[in-house]
């Protein structure tokens, strides 16, 4: 079982090249339609740079907060954070209010429309596929090697030297960091400036 508290999903900004390979993957596993999925891939730029124009790409999925605003807003108690951090939905609990949606301010929760009512998609980090030792499919299915689960001991070698964010259980790295908005700014230079991710969502 690949669970642990001392367990993230690291997104490599370097290596995504926006393929969308994670997002395909993550709809077959969840068998869902054409629509929102729990990850979804957002382009940043293009802009001019000393080279020409460069465009990057950054997995927007549910950050798994230390803590989440979602599960304080939830009336129906649809929403927690396990005993691992990650944050979970029932969906049999939901009731389609949408009061989660509003109160995620990374674009993590998405409703779904269907002809049974409406529903909250989000990442569970492929909680079933962990019970039965096997990766998340938006991991397994990455052509450009960008997600990978670490310990906490792995995570500070592997971001060493270069530029990190997390709100939570997800954490971005990037060599040159990529400039992603007032919700991602606190690590950001003072020059990075704001793309707006938030508005782009």
């Amino acid at each position: 079982m690949i669970t642990s508290d001392d367990l993230y999903l690291v997104i490599d900004l370097d290596r995504c090249w926006g393929c969308r390979a994670c997002e395909v993957a993550c709809k077959q596993e969840h068998d869902l339609e054409c629509g929102s999925a729990p990850i979804q891939v957002v382009k940043i730029g293009p802009e001019a740079t000393e080279d020409g124009l460069s465009a990057g790409y950054v997995p927007v999925m549910c950050q798994h907060c230390e803590q989440p605003a979602c599960v304080d807003v939830c009336p129906a108690g649809a929403i927690a954070r396990d005993q691992h951090g990650w944050v979970i939905a029932s969906g049999g609990a939901c009731i389609g209010c949408g009061a989660c949606v509003s109160a995620c301010q990374y674009g993590g929760i998405r409703q779904n429309r269907t002809d049974c009512g409406i529903s909250i998609v989000k990442c569970d980090l492929c909680a079933e596929r962990r019970n039965m030792n096997l990766p998340p499919a938006c991991l397994q299915h990455c052509v450009g090697r960008a997600l990978a689960l670490l310990s906490g001991d792995l995570l500070n070698r592997v971001s060493a030297g270069r530029q990190r964010w997390s709100a939570g259980k997800v954490v971005y790295i990037a060599s040159s960091w990529c400039r992603l908005g007032a919700g991602f700014g606190e690590t950001c230079p003072d020059d990075a400036g704001n793309l707006g991710l938030e508005e782009q969502i």
